[in-house]
């Protein structure tokens, strides 16, 4: 089953084009959470510190024509291909296919630095994953674990080089809290998680090592309460 051929493809976003951008901005909105950092991920592309890749349904997959309506059928605003135009892939030359594509979701790769004395890792070798999103109506299909078996290779191999991917979720225990459900969920007409984050990644390997509490809280749009989540980190080799 490991060497079956991934049904996805990845084709790294260019972040100087609007039509990336916008098309970017418009899956953050899909997927409920930091639509208003796009422009800070453009800044984060042009210092060489992260990448996003669009998650494309590979050419020769049988069903892909429906499976892709079966996105735009969702997403009415997606449904004009983008082009692959990006001339670089972590500040290295690079050249773009000039393919035409409609992506199904994204995923990013960073490096960062800033978090290596707090979580007590190295510099050595470390890479992270981050932001992956599987259009609503093709979740639970395999594509999201077959995009991260894409990108793991991808950030094992040069220019990056990693050793260790590491990453950052919800708990398990606070993924099921009403205040997440209501605000990420709910609010979209977006059923609640059947399979936790948390579970989801350490069935594909990846270990905790590491846990900041109340990171960040929600806000009960009735009754003016918050609540307060915890950030857990993950980690898997890839040698």
């Amino acid at each position: 089953m490991a060497d079956t051929k991934p049904r996805v493809d990845l084709i790294p976003w260019d972040f100087d084009s609007e039509e990336h951008q916008q098309r970017m901005y418009l899956q953050r909105v899909a997927c409920g959470w930091r639509s208003d950092e796009v422009q800070r991920w453009v800044e984060l592309g042009k210092a060489g510190q992260k990448t996003l890749y669009w998650i494309l349904l590979a050419e020769d997959l049988s069903d892909r024509e429906t499976l892709t309506s079966k996105h735009t059928a969702e997403f009415p605003k997606e449904s004009a291909p983008i082009t692959d135009t990006v001339t670089t892939h972590w500040q290295k030359p690079r050249k773009p296919s000039k393919r035409a594509f409609i992506p199904i979701g994204h995923v990013a790769l960073d490096i960062r630095p800033e978090d290596y004395a707090h979580l007590k890792l190295t510099d050595d070798g470390i890479v992270w994953v981050a932001g992956l999103y599987i259009s609503w109506g093709l979740q639970s299909q395999g594509f999201g674990r077959e995009a991260m078996g894409v990108v793991e290779r991808i950030a094992s191999l040069e220019p990056l080089s990693a050793t260790w991917i590491v990453l950052d979720t919800m708990p398990r225990d606070q993924q099921v809290k009403s205040a997440f459900i209501k605000k990420a969920l709910a609010a979209q007409g977006k059923p609640s998680p059947g399979v936790l984050t948390q579970t989801w990644y350490e069935k594909q390997g990846y270990e905790v090592f590491a846990r900041d509490v109340a990171v960040y809280s929600l806000e009960d749009e009735v009754t003016g309460e918050t609540e307060s989540f915890d950030y857990l980190y993950l980690m898997k080799n890839l040698t």
